[in-house]
């Protein structure tokens, strides 16, 4: 059995630690391999965020307009790692991450570990998604080993672990489609971020509507003042 790893720089690195690792391009996850499922073999996606590139990846909506829907469509069961060491700073909230033996502000972003905790919490109650914490590279490797080695035994070893009396998962996974035009040209914008995208589209419909929305009408948008709507305005037409 074979571990396939993305070769493309953030993956291929764990070709060297990965026991059974082959490096490939993969259109969707850092690393997959097959496994048993209950009817027969399935493929198993893996994707592996460090802590400021989840933060970017949410940020941008790449994650969620792009990666997410790709990774649901491919693959039988989907794992997402989040590696590093962070914290929330006590005073605001802020994510600090640990280097050079202290926690230190993550440059400029203003991203909460609340705000991360809580996208990872949808992320798995709307979508099935599991998530694993790692604190290094080396972690990182433990994990996909294990989820390896487990999906290349016996499904019908597995089921010994269940209790008798068990409460039935919820089924109602949401498969997110991939982004709308209008989405991708409204989150390439400076000033409206992935969050602010729905809002838009609720306000302006169509891409026609977004190029001929005044100043005065961007400012209706909630989250949107003066100054981002001019900047919006000129962006659009200059």
């Amino acid at each position: 059995m074979t571990i396939f790893i993305d070769s493309r720089t953030g993956s291929k690195e764990f070709v060297d630690l990965l026991n059974d690792g082959v490096l490939t391009q993969l259109d969707y996850g850092d690393f997959t391999f097959e496994g048993n499922g209950p009817n027969g073999k399935v493929q198993i996606g893996v994707e592996r965020k460090v802590i400021n590139d989840l933060i970017s990846s949410i940020s941008s909506g790449r994650l969620s307009g792009h990666q997410l829907p790709g990774l649901l469509e491919e693959y039988y069961k989907v794992y997402l790692i989040v590696e590093g060491v962070w914290k929330a700073n006590r005073k605001d909230g802020r994510v600090e991450v640990f280097r050079h033996g202290k926690f230190k502000p993550l440059g400029e972003s203003r991203f909460t570990s609340k705000r991360i905790w809580g996208y990872l919490t949808a992320l798995n109650a709307s979508t099935g998604v599991t998530i694993f914490i790692t604190t290094d590279i080396l972690e990182t490797v433990l994990v996909i080993e294990e989820l390896y080695s487990w999906w290349n035994g016996d499904w019908a070893r597995h089921k010994s672990h269940v209790m008798m009396n068990k409460i039935t998962p919820p089924t109602a996974y949401l498969k997110p489609g991939h982004p709308s035009q209008l989405r991708r040209v409204l989150s390439a914008l400076d000033g409206i971020g992935w969050e602010k995208v729905p809002k838009v589209e609720a306000r302006f419909k169509s891409l026609r509507g977004v190029f001929e929305a005044t100043e005065e009408e961007w400012m209706t948008v909630p989250g949107i003042g003066k100054l981002t709507a001019k900047k919006l305005w000129e962006a659009l037409h200059k």
